[in-house]
């Protein structure tokens, strides 16, 4: 569905890994400092940089409507269109299931 550079780092996976932040941030009234603590934490699991996670958690917000409008990415815009009004419960579900199913097809 989305064609991702293997080389850039990014996957479905880390989209939803930052949708997740986004929505833990909605969620929590958008605390001050909070966005680069859990990229700092993503960061450490993945081979992308803190800032880069932020800059893409901040391309969700802009997609959201919480923030002026960016250079979204197609995954980016797809996932807001598509499950931007579920609750971050619901969230962690979906990134959860997506996990399921690449296990169950490897």
């Amino acid at each position: 569905m989305f064609n991702f550079n293997s080389e850039s780092g990014w996957s479905l996976e880390l989209e939803l890994e930052c949708f997740i932040i986004c929505k833990q941030l909605e969620s929590a009234g958008f605390p001050h400092g909070r966005q680069t603590e859990l990229c700092e934490e993503l960061a450490n699991r993945c081979k992308l940089d803190s800032g880069t996670l932020k800059a893409k958690v901040g391309n969700f917000k802009s997609e959201l409507g919480y923030t002026k409008p960016t250079n979204s990415s197609i995954a980016t815009k797809y996932l807001v269109d598509n499950f931007g009004a579920m609750s971050l419960k619901e969230s962690e579900a979906l990134l959860a299931g997506y996990k399921l199913a690449i296990k169950a097809n490897a």
